[in-house]
């Protein structure tokens, strides 16, 4: 999840891309609930947020999560309606990215209306609750969390939509074609011998040239000339070669630890252990939550992360605000703020609290979000969808142990 304040992503020969304090802060994978919970605070108006689909979309969500809550209070808990449970998070891979738009809301709003029986979506537009579901409940989930998903998409266009010049800026930190090439081999050898490709393949690798030129800073014109310049020249292998560092470069700006976010309190003079101090919950029962939590999840053969618990002026602490989305303020900070509307029995906050912790201890997100002017659409994937700091479906990696132990270990 994002932390809090301006922060700037800097890479060589690359503007820093400053996000505004009041821009929103929200992961990829965050649940209707902390939509809503962004836009009952209110966000920048835009024009493009009053298209119909957006408030059909929100509509039919909010429509749907009073219908749960319906259901649910005359269900016991173990018969409960549930569109999240531990396992049903898959994450955004970086090659299958998430793209949404006004079209795509539409799109998906009019796949539902033709899936769903029709008593089902008069309950959508307003109609009265059903004394029953109008299909079995596997069925019903199945439908409702295809709801579920465009609200969120609506819920998230409304709430950027305001910060597009931001998010057209972040095209620059897209490393879908630094991974292209690095996934698929290719080397400034294969590069020369570009020539031997059918016209199809040569028009996508240089597409992806032009894509991955992008990341060194330079604008997309200049890039397309420059690209078709050096190939002219037959000096395309040595632009790859150095087009490669300046993606290098963005991509490990999304898992190493920068400067301004480590810790000079962390304890790490044994190989096998490294100790975090933490300022003592003032309720007992956050204290086993964060603990718990926190070292279960951030160990590694036999290497260890422990939270002292103790008095520090300096030192993390735990907050709690309702309806907030939780955060951290800044790589290395000391305040992680929860949602006290979230129980911290709930999956949700016991791996939210794990994401958290690791930006106090200066892990940054691994994931990434943008505005594509020629899709006219927003695009967002995650550089690893096994990676805590990427995805809800991730956890402890052994590059972020050996992240942590770089940095820490003295």
């Amino acid at each position: 999840m994002k932390f809090v304040g301006f922060f700037a992503l800097s890479f060589f020969g690359l503007a820093a891309v400053a996000a505004p304090v009041h821009l929103p802060h929200m992961d990829l994978e965050m649940e209707s609930s902390e939509y809503r919970a962004i836009l009952k605070k209110g966000v920048r108006k835009d024009e493009a947020a009053k298209d119909p689909a957006i408030a059909k979309g929100l509509k039919w969500g909010e429509r749907l999560s009073a219908w749960l809550a319906h259901e649910n209070a005359r269900r016991s808990p173990s018969e409960a309606l549930r569109l999240t449970s531990p396992g049903t998070r898959r994450g955004i891979p970086i090659d299958k990215p998430s793209i949404y738009s006004e079209r795509t809301i539409a799109e998906d709003l009019v796949k539902h209306a033709a899936e769903m029986p029709a008593n089902m979506m008069a309950v959508l537009e307003g109609g009265a609750f059903p004394t029953a579901l109008p299909l079995p409940d596997a069925d019903f989930i199945l439908l409702a969390r295809k709801v579920d998903k465009t609200y969120q998409s609506a819920a998230r266009f409304k709430s950027l939509i305001g910060w597009r010049s931001f998010y057209v800026a972040r095209k620059a930190q897209d490393v879908r074609s630094y991974h292209f090439f690095t996934s698929n081999g290719w080397t400034a050898d294969r590069i020369s011998r570009l020539g031997e490709l059918t016209a199809e393949e040569q028009s996508n690798v240089r597409q992806q040239l032009v894509e991955l030129c992008l990341n060194s800073g330079a604008g997309r014109s200049s890039c397309v000339n420059r690209v078709a310049r050096e190939e002219n020249a037959g000096t395309l292998p040595a632009l790859f070669t150095t087009l490669m560092g300046s993606g290098e470069r963005v991509w490990r700006s999304f898992f190493d630890i920068p400067r301004s976010g480590v810790r000079r309190d962390v304890d790490h003079t044994n190989a096998n252990r490294m100790v975090v101090p933490f300022n003592t919950p003032s309720i007992e029962r956050f204290r086993p939550y964060l603990q718990d939590n926190v070292e279960a999840e951030f160990q590694w053969g036999t290497w260890q992360l422990l939270v002292n618990f103790g008095s520090f002026m300096n030192g993390p602490r735990l907050e709690f605000r309702a309806g907030t989305v939780p955060h951290v303020n800044g790589l290395g900070g000391n305040v992680i703020t929860m949602d006290s509307n979230q129980p911290i029995e709930e999956y949700e906050s016991q791996w939210t609290i794990r994401h958290e912790f690791g930006h106090v201890i200066g892990l940054p997100d691994c994931y990434h979000e943008f505005y594509d002017e020629s899709l006219r659409a927003f695009v967002n994937y995650q550089l690893d969808i096994k990676d805590l700091m990427c995805s809800r479906a991730g956890d402890m990696t052994e590059r972020i142990f050996l992240e942590l132990k770089r940095v820490y270990f003295r």
